[in-house]
């Protein structure tokens, strides 16, 4: 091959190259903005669990749910409270929100001494982060559906939470129709104490509103919120213990 003719083709080849890149540059279409989730967002009704300590009320557990309009306003709340001061029921609950960057700021309220803060970032679908509920506590935020739910079934469970130490464990309930626990069994710890129950006693109640009910495992009186057609959350409403307990069913 000729000087002449190998200079000719690599010139072209180098041209063509160039011209291939700039035009990728030129047609590359700069990624959309990341969206912001605003006050529409946080719509319909929402469990809440959480836990957290403060000065005054020590290590403490809350679980309750509530109805979001999708323009800051909050109805239809109830929570169970159990807190180092003592243990209260079924509380009802108003309240509002706002929301900045994604990020909503929920007041809920009864009107009198109770009055929770906690703020939540926003998501599309699926379960969100609460965060500073009080100043301290921590948890999730659900989307609640109650349609479809019954408690016949059989439920897989965790156990964790506060008795003479830490209490952490897990065990399978299952309930007939009428929510009676028909066989179960339970294993935990609680401090240095490993406790197990071959044969769990107990039941899931009837719902009330806000998709809450009440429950009994082992003798332990618990509050429940359903979260959707198979999955519920569970709270210890007993002084002597802090229990919280997600079931699943199977």
């Amino acid at each position: 091959m000729s000087d002449y003719r190998f200079q000719d083709i690599a010139k072209y080849a180098g041209t063509s190259l160039l011209a291939l890149v700039l035009s990728a540059c030129g047609n590359s279409t700069p990624p959309p903005p990341a969206m912001t989730l605003g006050s529409s967002a946080l719509s319909g009704t929402y469990v809440f669990s959480v836990t957290g300590t403060d000065a005054s009320d020590g290590d403490y557990s809350v679980l309750g749910s509530f109805t979001a309009d999708g323009k800051g306003g909050i109805s239809g709340g109830s929570a169970d409270y159990n807190l180092g001061s003592g243990v209260d029921t079924n509380v009802q609950l108003t309240g509002g929100y706002t929301v900045a960057n994604g990020t909503a700021q929920i007041t809920l309220s009864d009107g009198g001494v109770v009055k929770d803060t906690f703020t939540t970032t926003l998501v599309s679908t699926g379960t969100s982060t609460v965060a500073s509920f009080d100043g301290t506590g921590s948890g999730k935020l659900y989307p609640q559906v109650t349609a479809g739910f019954s408690p016949a079934g059989t439920y897989s469970f965790s156990v964790s939470g506060e008795g003479d130490g830490t209490i952490s464990g897990s065990g399978q309930v299952v309930a007939a129709a009428s929510g009676s626990f028909t066989s179960g069994n339970l294993t935990f710890t609680d401090a240095q104490s490993s406790i197990s129950y071959p044969t769990v006693t107990g039941f899931l109640g009837p719902l009330s509103a806000g998709g809450r009910g009440f429950a009994n495992i082992a003798g332990n009186n618990l509050a429940y919120y359903v979260i959707g057609p198979n999955q519920i959350q569970m709270m210890g409403i007993d002084d002597r213990f802090l229990l919280t307990i997600p079931a699943q069913k199977m």
